[in-house]
């Protein structure tokens, strides 16, 4: 006598392998999301056979993610449920290729950044044929105009970043952290006129003695991160938004210009995008 084989309750991984595994049935719980429609309906407007939407509908009831009402099919709560966090999904994997230059680069203190924060961010990426897309991105949501307060890390010295100066006013509350061994290196310094700004009030400038690995500026409510590679930045992320969340280093310890005991900053305001 054979035993019978049992079969249990359809599991949550079998629900998603099933679903992501046919870009028909997607299809078909897309448009049903849109109205109740027919199988011959449903055949005409998604790319497939009608065979495989009456197998696809026939797997949908079984699961409750649809039901047939006066020979019309219609999405149920968790019909649609299943359809929301298959986008959510979809989105994700997106963000993620969209983001994978950026995080790659960046310090890993940032990769515990919000999901939703960087979802509504601007990714800017350097290419063989742009290979200065992330400055042109940085010069142009810099603008031109002075800024009341503007707080940065820097891992490089730049002239073209220099070149930004521009919008550091008199009154400009500016707080700067730049890596100690890059700074002494660097032949772009103008001596005199580090001096000077060294001298300003409103200037405090913060030197690292660990390397520095991330670009960060936050003006007037607005953030930009900055990936880079060898020293050369590669990537960036930018936005702005009206919330604030606290960024803080993994125990960066800083010492200021003068002669000063180290410090650590305890926290940089950051914006969320």
């Amino acid at each position: 006598m054979w035993a019978s084989e049992t079969v249990g309750p359809i599991t949550a991984r079998e629900d998603i392998a099933f679903l992501v595994g046919s870009a028909s049935r997607v299809s078909v719980l897309e448009q049903l999301h849109r109205t109740l429609q027919r199988p011959i309906e449903l055949a005409e407007t998604c790319p497939c056979t009608r065979e495989t939407v009456q197998r696809a509908l026939s797997d949908f009831v079984d699961r409750g993610w649809v039901e047939k009402r006066s020979h019309r099919y219609h999405l149920t709560f968790d019909g649609g449920l299943m359809l929301s966090r298959y986008r959510d999904l979809v989105e994700a994997s997106e963000n993620a290729e969209r983001l994978a230059p950026c995080v790659a680069n960046i310090d890993s203190s940032l990769a515990e950044l919000s999901h939703q924060l960087l979802r509504r961010a601007t990714v800017t990426t350097g290419t063989a044929e742009n290979p200065h897309a992330p400055i042109d991105r940085y010069l142009t949501v810099l603008g031109s105009d002075p800024v009341e307060t503007y707080y940065g890390i820097s891992p490089v010295v730049s002239r073209v970043f220099n070149g930004a100066a521009e919008v550091i006013g008199p009154e400009t509350e500016m707080e700067l952290v730049v890596d100690a061994s890059m700074l002494e290196a660097s032949p772009e310094i103008d001596p005199e006129a580090f001096e000077r700004a060294n001298e300003l009030d409103q200037f405090t400038l913060y030197l690292s003695p660990s390397p520095v690995e991330m670009g960060l500026a936050v003006f007037d409510g607005y953030a930009w991160l900055g990936a880079y590679d060898r020293g050369n930045l590669i990537a960036c992320i930018d936005g702005d938004g009206d919330r604030t969340d606290d960024f803080s280093g993994a125990d960066t310890r800083i010492t200021q210009r003068d002669p000063a005991p180290a410090s650590v900053i305890g926290s940089i305001t950051f914006y969320y995008f």
